[in-house]
């Protein structure tokens, strides 16, 4: 199943495709995350192996910075490099979106790519449903919120 979200203001894309492998859904890893950014003249993408029962954790973060103006929700790899997608939050509502790809040494040659870039909380509301109705489809969405 695959399925992508978009969050994009004036200076900053980050565009997060989810391919999960329902067969594999008990393993570790079920979930290919393709990340594409661009910002500022520079732009990178790069896959992650995931699990997608922990985007439960991460939609519930994101609900709780968008509610209360504090805390951080985070995708990361859950071994190797430990590539990660971080939004945190400060008290006033400006979220950062921050994280690090990298090629996962594709043709024997490394590139790292770090990231931040600011936008509003208003963006998370449409992310979170999104994603929790994603997760729904394939009956991992928590039934309370």
């Amino acid at each position: 199943m695959n399925k992508e979200f978009l969050l994009e203001n004036d200076s900053f894309r980050l565009s997060l495709i989810f391919n999960v492998y329902e067969s594999d859904i008990l393993y570790s890893t079920n979930t290919i995350l393709s990340v594409a950014v661009t910002g500022a003249q520079f732009s990178a993408s790069a896959t992650m192996d995931i699990d997608i029962k922990d985007i439960q954790d991460f939609c519930n973060n994101l609900k709780h910075i968008y509610d209360c103006f504090a805390g951080t929700a985070k995708i990361q790899e859950p071994y190797g490099d430990k590539q990660y997608i971080l939004f945190s939050s400060d008290k006033y509502g400006h979220v950062t979106v921050s994280g690090y790809l990298n090629s996962n040494g594709v043709n024997n040659f490394w590139l790292e790519f770090k990231f931040e870039n600011s936008i509003d909380q208003t963006h998370l509301l449409n992310l979170f449903d999104g994603l929790n109705d994603f997760l729904k489809q394939i009956h991992l969405a928590s039934s309370n919120q």
